[in-house]
């Protein structure tokens, strides 16, 4: 596989702003495919470890298809959330979902950047952020952005794609990632978008790195979930009550 290069944040930015406009039709498919059904259990863990309650107000930070969002919104039914994403057909799918379960009035679909989140400081009560942070060009800035927007106190969590370490996971991990995946893309007409997947991940630091960037950032009881053999992982950490390492 070529390894695709970028020179500049924005390079990164309008390459998988491409990659996104193709996949969205059937990114939700695709993600159940190649999760073999899993995707839901891991949205349904991240959401609980927010600690969300009544009446509250959540950033869904790069929403997507609004997955998480839903997810969300079923744990907790009186939440609002804003849900943002860079990429208009993604967003457009994330509209049709939550117009299909009638919760457009609680939900705001916003066409913005995760690097520079158009809110005030201390917004939300919570964020959260699902399979985004591999295509961000900046993970420290993201993270450092939701934790501005977040109030003191309340928790930001990210589920990503990981590295896993358990043995057979492992090994099972690197082989569907190098010859199924692409079979897959293949038989899609679509290579480029699905060869983007295992190359992203290759990319992105392991989750004790991740972790690191965290407190780096000042995050309190900043910690990581390993699930399913270490196939994602799922970092959180609170907003303190002050910032210092922005």
């Amino acid at each position: 596989m070529n390894t695709k290069e970028f020179n500049t944040y924005e390079d990164k930015e309008q390459f998988v702003q491409g990659v996104f406009s193709n996949i969205a039709k059937h990114y939700d498919l695709m993600n159940t495919v190649l999760s073999f059904g899993q995707d839901y259990f891991w949205r349904k863990f991240a959401v609980k470890e927010m600690n969300i309650g009544p009446y509250q107000h959540v950033l869904d930070v790069a929403c997507g298809t609004c997955v998480f969002t839903k997810e969300a919104l079923r744990q907790e039914p009186t939440l609002t959330v804003e849900a943002l994403d860079f990429n208009v057909e993604m967003l457009d799918q994330g509209r049709a979902r939550m117009e299909r379960a009638d919760l457009l009035d609680q939900v705001n679909l916003v066409h913005g950047d995760a690097m520079a989140l158009p809110y005030a400081d201390n917004t939300f009560d919570a964020a959260m952020s699902g399979f985004a942070m591999r295509n961000v060009p900046d993970i420290k800035q993201v993270l450092s952005e939701m934790q501005r927007v977040v109030k003191p106190g309340g928790k930001v969590v990210v589920l990503e794609l990981a590295k896993p370490s358990a043995f057979g996971f492992k090994q099972l991990y690197n082989f569907y990632f190098s010859y199924i995946l692409p079979i897959i893309g293949k038989l899609s007409k679509d290579n480029s978008s699905y060869a983007w997947l295992p190359e992203s991940l290759r990319r992105y630091p392991h989750q004790s790195e991740i972790l690191e960037i965290w407190k780096s950032l000042g995050y309190e009881q900043a910690t990581y979930h390993e699930l399913t053999g270490g196939i994602v992982a799922v970092h959180e950490g609170v907003v303190p009550e002050t910032t210092t390492n922005k």
